[in-house]
């Protein structure tokens, strides 16, 4: 059994230095594994495998691969690629050159902002669907103010359904040479934007980019 790490180009750099880790290549690109692990999946186990995924991230383009995800052999990573070079190769194009940041909004500290409602906090009809207007408004304009902006120096970006308390989140496709603008442009938009926490994290392997 082994585990899948990322796609990467074939040839590339040397792999970094971790036992086991080896390339198993099909036309020009390489699928990186190594022996899976005999322990339970656990937050450890977790982390290392993004460790490894970041360690390659470091020197190289690639499409990370989702954690636990396994195969028998060799033989079968090259039965599960096969008839996907090109596809995989346009998603490696795509990410090629870029990393991943993230971005949270939420209220600054002090700050109400209003959260989805709850069906049973509300007097009525009406009352929720007011509470509701409030909630998308604040989440829309967030949006507009944060996301807009940031949108502007990213490659791509992809917006996701926000978790409360946040009012906005959105991963961002950014050249890696790029990476210092954008955080640049976080900090001057948390000046300017007192009333909100901006969050930005990264950079990460280009996960919510990898597959489309």
């Amino acid at each position: 059994m082994i585990e899948l790490y990322a796609i990467t180009d074939n040839p590339g750099p040397p792999l970094p230095g971790v036992a086991g880790l080896r390339l198993v290549p099909f036309d020009g690109l390489a699928a990186v594994c190594t022996p899976a692990s005999e322990a339970e999946p656990s937050p450890e186990t977790l982390w290392r495998h993004e460790d490894i995924v970041e360690a390659l991230m470091a020197d190289r383009d690639l499409l990370p691969v989702r954690y636990g995800t396994r195969l028998d052999d060799e033989a079968a990573v090259a039965r599960a690629l096969e008839g996907r070079r090109d596809a995989l190769a346009a998603a490696l194009d795509r990410v090629r050159g870029t990393v991943e940041l993230s971005v949270r909004v939420m209220a600054a500290s002090g700050t109400p902002a209003p959260s989805p409602p709850d069906p049973a906090d509300a007097t009525s009809g009406a009352d929720y669907l007011r509470l509701k207007a409030e909630a998308d408004a604040s989440s829309d304009e967030a949006a507009r103010v944060v996301g807009d902006p940031l949108a502007e120096l990213a490659r791509e970006s992809e917006s996701a359904r926000p978790r409360p308390p946040e009012l906005f989140r959105a991963a961002y496709l950014v050249e890696r040479g790029a990476v210092d603008a954008f955080v640049a442009e976080v900090a001057r938009l948390q000046v300017e934007r007192r009333g909100l926490a901006i969050l930005c994290t990264g950079p990460w392997p280009p996960y919510s980019f990898a597959a489309r």
